[in-house]
């Protein structure tokens, strides 16, 4: 099975004309990233979805912590072993998804802007 990885905007920016609610904001987007990931699964792919990180830190015990740089860090092992990226809508004003695209460049991976411009694996 061909692999995704799924590059879209996570942090809010206030940029979204739905809400201008930093925590609606962030929910939104998270929407967006896992309706990308379920568009894949139905084309054929196994996605990564970055969206869904957010489960490792409800998952703490008090005193735990997972820092931004090591999310980042497996977020990026994953974009590491995929066969392509997909760039969502907002991807470029976002430092982090700026990062993943140069990164899937180096790695020679073909990158789709939208899960609707994937082709079927």
């Amino acid at each position: 099975m061909k692999t995704a990885y799924i590059a879209g905007p996570m942090t809010p920016r206030g940029n979204r004309r739905d809400t201008q609610n930093s925590a609606i904001e962030y929910l939104l987007n998270t929407r967006d990233l896992v309706q990308a990931a379920v568009a894949l699964i139905h084309k054929g792919y196994a996605p990564y979805c970055p969206g869904l990180d957010f489960q490792y830190f409800l998952s703490l015990r008090p005193g735990e912590v997972i820092s931004e740089e090591t999310i980042k860090a497996v977020s990026m092992a994953w974009l590491d072993v995929c066969d392509i990226i997909v760039l969502l809508p907002g991807w470029e004003a976002s430092a982090g998804c700026q990062d993943e695209y140069s990164r899937s460049i180096e790695l020679g991976m073909p990158a789709y802007y939208g899960a609707e411009s994937v082709p079927s694996a």
